[in-house]
């Protein structure tokens, strides 16, 4: 006969969530499994610089740092102020009075590119500028020609107009990948743009990815010309990790599935952080192993004087070393392929809102070892799949509910594992079980190739780090498990310990939430810590679990079994919820490759309990005697 208590349901309910969670996932580790092709890039300004500092020709740097994985260069367009500064290209630019061509019809300060007709590049520069801004004036100086832009020097000051011809030429003759840099241009609109930019790709047909540079995105707002001509010609789009540009993000939803993700580190960043050589390579390696990025944008050590390029070369073989150790190869990446909206995956997400979502009421109501009738059960089963279809058709309710379903997972997982202080081998195991069954339930239905490549982020994220806890406090005070009720707690005064621990947690869950996104406002403490962490385990356990959340479960153990501290227990409960809620969490990151995130959950687990079960054992046999000794000679 089948054992139909509420307490096997839910485990048998979770199960088959998993199952189904997996079921829905193959699709997508094939896919990851298939896309282990990166690359890195430089600039070709900083290729040409380690040439004149070692008087060695690029050619031959290049075959150099080609072999080390640098498979593309970076080649921009240049802005009225880098033209005045460095004077890139064989052409003259500055106001029209520079130029003797100031007049009742053109200002002294219009903005002029002067340049001699019988160079190569004066043909493709004046289509160029012709395509981009329609309104160029062209007037014959002698041998030369003035290009006169629609508008002056200072409109032009930020403004990109002119690309790097010789880079461009440089990478046609020794067949280089290039990653464009169009820059914004107000005088140019976005049907402009993307016609300049079909006949520049149309003369240098190595043009093989774009990405933003600036603050603006080229054609910003209206993404649609630019979009088409890259489409067209199977040129995909990069956009920056952690790098703010306007109208970036956008385009990138109407490249899709054309996207390939860069990293970057910017020269700022490098000097202001002292971010050292090591600490760069393990940051690039992070970022191609567990975000999924397939686009690194390198560049010479700006912290090194002298010696710049043999410091490269060191850099680049450690850092392709250590990627090619991890299962890629180094070639021109491609673009993510499309895996197909899961349907075990809502069917999963389904199951574990509403079974986690009944066992709770049922907790509440202190029915845990309850049998459950058939018709009941029936009805469970056909309201998940009411639910799950629900999830899959309409948008808007699978926002909704995708947090939540993570949020009751996590609790249940929490309030499982804590309430096995007796039997805690199994519950550290079941509480594992049942949030790695709710956090692959989210990856498998909403884990969609959008959302790892960040274009639809999953609005769930802050709800389950922040709901978990509160779930579990009004279990908690509902089954009197601390020993006091709400009513008894706000008509008593109020102790000093409990508002400071309240205070304490309150701040550690606004700082998580807050940081939980990205790591950019990491102390530089923490963040040698965890490269530490990531040298000795391979993939990093998220801190929150195994060095506040699991070791607080097994202390919480330990003073209920010695009957310590009933008082201040829930404090300890509530912190050890943290854990739960951080591994579905982790399954959250979409972009983070699913074999990483278990093996992150897992060791997130083993370790927070090894660091739980030391501390405890340091406590009952060294400190406990220690103060019972100190305590009997101060009394004596």
């Amino acid at each position: 006969m089948i054992d139909l208590k509420a307490r096997k349901i839910l485990i048998a309910a979770m199960a088959a969530a998993m199952l189904l969670a997996c079921l829905g996932m193959i699709p997508r580790l094939r896919t990851e499994q298939a896309n282990k092709t990166a690359a890195f890039a430089m600039e070709y300004r900083d290729l040409m610089t380690l040439s004149v500092q070692t008087g060695s020709p690029a050619e031959k740097i290049w075959k150099e740092i080609n072999k080390l994985g640098v498979i593309g260069l970076s080649v921009s367009e240049f802005t009225g102020e880098e033209i005045s500064l460095i004077n890139p290209l064989p052409l003259k630019y500055g106001p029209a009075e520079q130029f003797g061509l100031s007049s009742e019809k053109l200002l002294p300060d219009r903005a002029v590119i002067l340049m001699d007709r019988s160079l190569s590049h004066f043909g493709i520069l004046y289509e160029y500028l012709k395509l981009k801004m329609p309104a160029v004036e062209i007037k014959d100086i002698g041998t030369g020609s003035a290009m006169i832009l629609p508008g002056n020097t200072s409109d032009f000051k930020i403004s990109s107009f002119v690309p790097d011809l010789y880079g461009l030429d440089f990478c046609r003759e020794q067949g280089i990948p290039v990653l464009f840099r169009p820059g914004s241009c107000p005088a140019s609109g976005a049907s402009d743009t993307a016609a300049a930019f079909d006949y520049l790709t149309s003369v240098y047909s190595d043009i093989k990815n774009v990405t933003a540079s600036g603050m603006i995105m080229a054609g910003y707002p209206d993404y649609k010309p630019l979009a088409e001509v890259m489409k067209r010609k199977g040129i995909t789009f990069s956009q920056t990790e952690f790098i703010k540009q306007v109208g970036a993000a956008g385009f990138a939803k109407t490249m899709y599935p054309m996207v390939i993700p860069l990293h970057s580190l910017t020269r700022d960043e490098v000097i202001s952080r002292s971010i050292s050589r090591l600490q760069i390579t393990e940051r690039f390696v992070r970022a191609v192993h567990e975000r999924s990025v397939r686009l690194i944008m390198v560049r010479p050590y700006d912290l090194n004087m002298g010696g710049r390029l043999e410091v490269f070369i060191e850099d680049l073989a450690s850092t392709s070393g250590s990627i090619k150790a991890r299962g890629y190869e180094f070639g021109w990446p491609s673009n993510i392929g499309i895996w197909p909206d899961s349907i075990p995956g809502a069917l999963a997400c389904g199951i574990t809102l509403i079974f986690c979502g009944w066992f709770y009421i049922v907790r509440l109501k202190g029915g845990e070892e309850e049998r459950v009738g058939i018709r009941l059960l029936s009805f469970l089963i056909l309201l998940s799949l009411i639910i799950s279809a629900g999830m899959w058709k309409v948008s808007l309710l699978a926002r909704v509910l995708g947090g939540l379903c993570g949020a009751l997972a996590a609790s249940e997982a929490a309030l499982s594992a804590l309430e096995s202080y007796k039997k805690p081998v199994l519950g550290a195991i079941k509480g594992l079980f049942i949030v790695t069954a709710g956090g692959l339930a989210i990856a498998a239905f909403y884990g969609t190739t959008m959302a790892a490549l960040r274009l639809t982020p999953f609005s769930g994220v802050k709800l389950t780090l922040l709901l978990p806890p509160l779930l579990v406090l009004v279990h908690d005070l509902r089954r009197r498990v601390h020993p006091e009720s709400l009513p008894e707690i706000i008509n008593r005064p109020a102790v000093w310990g409990e508002l400071f621990l309240i205070g304490i947690m309150m701040l550690a869950m606004l700082v998580m939430a807050l940081r939980s996104d990205n790591v950019s406002n990491v102390p530089a403490l923490e963040v040698a810590f965890r490269e530490f962490i990531e040298r000795a385990l391979l993939v990093r356990p998220r801190t929150k679990e195994f060095l506040i959340g699991y070791p607080a479960l097994v202390f919480y153990w330990y003073v209920v079994r010695k009957g310590w501290i009933p008082g201040y227990r829930e404090a300890v409960r509530i912190v050890s919820v943290l854990a739960f809620s951080s591994a579905v969490n982790t399954f959250c990151h979409f972009h983070t490759l699913l074999s990483l995130s278990v093996i992150r959950t897992v060791n997130g687990w083993w370790l927070g309990m090894l660091i739980g079960v030391i501390a405890v054992a340091v406590i009952n046999y060294a400190v406990i005697p220690m103060s019972k000794k100190l305590s009997g000679e101060i009394g004596s």
